[in-house]
């Protein structure tokens, strides 16, 4: 049996022991569960609600006025009270982490009317293009390869240019709490926008003329609504966090994380202190050996990063430490880490000299090993078994970033992991390299909690940022910003590394004093893998049977 083979069964041996025969039948206690307390029943009404989550379209702009936010807010208690009806309390404990994954969706759609309301505070939300991750309106376009051969295709690119004017027309009437920080971030995505869309105008001039003036068109919106902002930015309020109560109502309740805004500071600044006294041991320990320097060129890159990914798979593999399916396989070519910034057409190209390296870059470009124990095992192995992962409620993508949790923590592990399982003995800088990237990402976590608190602005979180991360980020380094941006926009993303990988940590302790001399570390990857993505809180109650944390959160 393969890698990919031994994967698949054991996930599929776990999804099956948890269904059972069928939930209308016996349940674990030998009664019957009636049908509007099956777990079908808690399938069907999760398939409902998610169609119900997107807001009503027409002409290709997506409705977030006042009145339909309204309405969907109010519509919002029958989805609560029918969940509420259902009885998981008998059910296997798989399924009932569904019922979690479930009631922390209906949840989140809850808080965004309630608090974060991205339609009324933040007018980044009203992305006309996509460009990458972070949170963005329904329906945002991705440039399509030119010419486009499928008349489908073709009326679908005409429908969407054309709503671009009305979108950004809406949002000047839903805008109503605009803040400050919020709205300068803004004016820097939207010029990125804009130069996108100018850029795709000339390239429709040579494919399909007849759609290069609504390119322009949209083109002309963004620099008006840029316009409308910086008009109106000066005035906005000055902070645009949520506030600790709700804060800690969105870890707890939506995120599912079982600590508070007070307890993650300090295991933030504990973790900071950690990676910063061990790259002190580090730095001595290499104090005679040069820092590798960085590729200079694109193919210099790919040698370093195709290398790192080989020798990473095989230490995996034949040191017995995680399963690593064979069709999880590197794609070559794609360069260095892509920003938002990176897509703007005017910017150069990452090897075009003078060659500037952001944050990231200064580490890949050098030793590509610790990232790519974050990306290739991590985010990658995570897409592709994501893709084939058939069961109903937690094989699809989380809403509000709710699996963030799992796949940050998971990435950030394998990070820490290989570095302490050995991989990095012969590698003196990727050591040190690994110790710089923890503390940057412990440094993130204060200022995401100060902007959400309300007690520094996006400037003031940047300067804690730039200043304590120990090596290569200058005051405006494009991935702190970028990161901050992401942190003060969408709650809770930043802790997800640290916090998320002590939640990891917690867990494999926990198995490996249950299990004794029987603990395998491969399996116990293998099987958190397995889980899903989902909070790292429900897996430790799937993998142990604790539920200590998960009472807290229903």
């Amino acid at each position: 049996m393969g890698r990919r083979q031994r994967w698949w069964a054991l996930a599929t041996v776990m999804w099956l022991v948890a269904c059972g025969s069928d939930s209308d039948g016996p349940g674990t206690d030998g009664q019957r569960m009636p049908p509007g307390g099956s777990y079908e029943a808690l399938v069907a009404l999760a398939e409902e609600f998610r169609e119900f989550v997107p807001p009503r379209m027409v002409d290709g702009v997506p409705d977030y006025t006042a009145d339909a936010m309204r309405t969907q807010h109010a519509e919002l208690a029958d989805f609560r009270a029918r969940l509420d009806a259902i009885d998981d309390s008998a059910w296997p404990i798989e399924q009932r982490v569904d019922y979690m994954l479930v009631l922390a969706e209906m949840r989140g759609l809850d808080f965004h009317h309630r608090v974060l309301a991205p339609w009324r505070r933040d007018p980044a939300y009203y992305s006309t293009v996509h460009l990458g991750f972070g949170p963005r309106l329904h329906g945002t376009m991705s440039f399509p390869e030119l010419p486009v051969a499928d008349d489908e295709a073709l009326a679908t690119l005409e429908t969407q240019l054309a709503a671009i004017p009305a979108i950004l027309e809406q949002a000047r009437g839903n805008l109503v709490e605009l803040k400050r920080d919020l709205a300068l971030l803004a004016v820097e995505r939207k010029r990125i926008e804009r130069n996108m869309f100018d850029r795709f105008a000339d390239a429709l001039d040579d494919h399909h003329p007849e759609l290069a003036p609504a390119a322009r068109e949209a083109r002309d919106a963004i620099d008006a609504f840029v316009a409308w902002l910086r008009a109106r930015a000066s005035d906005a309020p000055r902070y645009a966090g949520i506030g600790v109560d709700e804060y800690n109502w969105f870890l707890r309740y939506v995120l599912l994380y079982p600590y508070t805004w007070d307890e993650m500071m300090v295991m933030g600044e504990r973790e900071y202190e950690r990676a910063m006294g061990f790259l002190a041991l580090e730095e001595h320990r290499n104090r005679d050996i040069p820092m590798v320097e960085p590729a200079d060129s694109l193919e210099e890159f790919e040698r370093r990063r195709a290398e790192a990914d080989e020798v990473l798979l095989r230490f995996l593999d034949e040191h017995d430490i995680l399963t690593v399916p064979d069709d999880v396989v590197p794609v070559r070519g794609q360069g260095p880490y892509i920003l938002p910034g990176d897509r703007d057409p005017t910017s150069r190209g990452p090897f075009e000299p003078p060659i500037e390296r952001h944050f990231f870059r200064q580490t890949e470009d050098r030793d590509p090993l610790p990232l790519r124990a974050h990306n290739t095992p991590g985010h990658l192995m995570d897409r592709v078994m994501q893709s084939r992962d058939d069961r109903p409620i937690r094989g699809r993508e989380l809403l509000w970033f709710i699996g963030a949790n799992r796949a940050e923590a998971w990435a950030y592990y394998l990070e820490g992991m290989v570095h302490q399982a050995g991989l990095f003995e012969d590698r003196p800088s990727a050591r040190q390299i690994n110790w710089v990237l923890q503390a940057k990402r412990a440094a993130r976590i204060k200022p995401e909690l100060m902007m959400q608190a309300n007690r520094w602005t996006f400037d003031e979180a940047l300067e804690s940022l730039t200043t304590r991360t120990p090596y290569w980020m200058a005051p405006d380094d494009p991935i702190a910003i970028y990161d901050l941006e992401l942190y003060l926009r969408q709650p809770g993303l930043g802790v997800n590394y640290p916090v998320g990988r002590i939640q990891v940590e917690q867990l494999l302790a926990e198995r490996a004093r249950e299990l004794g001399a029987d603990f395998d570390l491969r399996a116990f990857h293998d099987e958190f893998v397995a889980a899903g993505m989902i909070p790292v809180s429900l897996i430790r109650w799937q993998m142990t049977g604790r539920d200590d944390q998960v009472r807290k959160m229903r």
